[in-house]
């Protein structure tokens, strides 16, 4: 028997760094979920904080690919990191508003 990392009591760390197409294609489509949930509510009339706060953040449409696929956080490195490492991540909420680092900002090159 070949001993492993796990076997002498380490951890053996099992997460991509890198969303896979089904992963990325399940993301759009919950995130279009909400602002399908978000627009119906602003048209029924009814004046809450929050769906103010929820129609000020940016469609799943006009977000872009950092937007949508990475997290802000202060432990890890340039304060960034992939939102599928976020615990639960299919459930619990992060804010869409996003600043950008000096790794991510538009360079304009097209």
């Amino acid at each position: 028997m070949f001993s492993t990392l796990a076997a002498l009591g380490g951890l053996v760390w099992k997460r991509r760094f890198r969303l896979t197409p089904t992963q990325k294609l399940r993301h759009r489509l919950r995130l279009r979920a909400v602002d399908n949930v978000v627009e119906t509510i602003a048209k029924s009339g009814v004046q809450l904080r929050a769906l103010d706060l929820a129609l000020s953040d940016t469609p799943e449409r006009e977000m872009t690919p950092q937007q949508k696929y990475w997290v802000e956080s202060k432990r890890y490195r340039h304060g960034i990191k992939p939102a599928h490492w976020v615990p639960k991540w299919t459930r619990v909420p992060f804010m869409r508003r996003w600043t950008p680092t000096t790794l991510h900002e538009d360079s304009g090159k097209k």
